[in-house]
């Protein structure tokens, strides 16, 4: 077969022509200018109206030293030559988020998020970087602040502008990001216990029991002659999320007794029945359980009570308190040990 000189020629083009794109990888990620012009952007403003879901579409870093989390906005510079690094201001501009909210375009519970909220650098530095000129501006968001926003959208406009050394491509200098405040916290709040174990008090009701807080973390309750006593420990919950309260209990076994644990949002008061939320979980020997050996945990042994996952209309304090009395809480009295209290969902 005879091959011609022209189709070799053609052939070594295109090779020749893959390789040296594949070389630049600043043109085969995101929208990009042309190889001819030499600009600095933000590539996530290809999106519709530059708007970027935050937790789909940006890394997220949680500091759990500074208790921000970080997002992160890359910078491109595109272009085939100069690669020295240069800087962009950085800036805040919320002016569109109005519009866009009016538009449909943002949901309709969407407000910008507060300057007391966050940092951002008035700066970022675009350098190459694997053979990319890329920069990243990360707007750091105070965790500790989002409570407030519980039920609301967030935004945030960030611009470059006044580049050190290429021109910004004022087409693409613009991004706003957004995230659900709740969907936020959920993605940076770890779901560990919440129970301290140095933040127990005791509440009486009457004489005959007593609750010893012990230092590492147990509880024991002791004593009957049908009186009662009980401890409390306070936690913040946020609106429909799921709680679990959950402990193990042992003992010899009791008679004419309840052990009993609520989650209420009513402030308990010395001297006064608590039942604020209603049982959860419990020991009932009338109901037929907690009457002889046991040791085990609560939720498997409960004879009464609602179920020990609870969930809450709105934000806000409630009071962990478990209570005890009756005729006798057994020989051994009865002991708490891992008392957990966690969200699950």
């Amino acid at each position: 077969m005879k091959i011609h000189a022209s189709s070799v020629l053609k052939l070594s083009a295109c090779l020749l022509l893959t390789v040296v794109l594949s070389c630049k990888q600043e043109y085969l990620q995101g929208p990009k200018t042309a190889a001819t012009s030499v600009k600095v952007y933000l590539p996530q403003a290809e999106k519709p109206n530059g708007i970027v879901s935050a937790l789909d579409n940006s890394k997220l870093t949680v500091d759990t030293i500074a208790h921000t989390a970080n997002f992160a906005i890359p910078v491109y510079r595109g272009g085939e030559s100069g690669y020295d690094p240069l800087t962009v201001d950085v800036s805040v501009d919320n002016t569109a988020i109005a519009g866009l909210v009016a538009s449909g375009a943002l949901p309709a519970n969407t407000i910008p998020l507060d300057a007391t909220d966050y940092t951002l650098a008035v700066k970022d530095t675009v350098m190459l970087d694997n053979n990319i000129m890329k920069g990243s501006i990360v707007p750091k968001i105070k965790i500790a602040n989002l409570d407030k926003y519980s039920g609301k959208v967030l935004a945030l406009g960030v611009k470059i502008a006044n580049s050190s050394k290429q021109p910004v491509n004022t087409d693409m200098n613009k991004v706003i990001i957004y995230f659900d405040a709740d969907a936020l916290i959920d993605a940076v709040t770890p779901k560990t216990n919440m129970v301290d174990k140095t933040k127990w008090s005791v509440v009486k009701y009457g004489d005959g029991v007593t609750f010893n807080i012990n230092e590492d973390g147990s509880i024991l309750a002791t004593g009957g002659n049908w009186g009662q006593q009980g401890v409390l420990q306070t936690f913040t919950v946020r609106a429909n999320k799921q709680y679990k309260i959950d402990m193990n209990v042992a003992g010899s076994g009791a008679t004419d007794c309840w052990f009993e644990v609520y989650v209420g949002k009513a402030a308990p008061v010395a001297g006064q029945d608590y039942s604020d939320g209603g049982t959860r979980i419990s020991l009932n020997t009338w109901n037929g359980c907690g009457k002889t050996t046991f040791n085990a945990l609560l939720s498997s042994l409960s004879c009464a009570g609602s179920g020990n996952v609870v969930s809450f209309p709105t934000a806000g304090t409630v009071y962990l308190v478990v209570r005890s009395g009756g005729g006798s809480l057994g020989t051994t009295g009865i002991k708490m040990t891992n008392i957990d209290f966690r969200r699950v969902n």
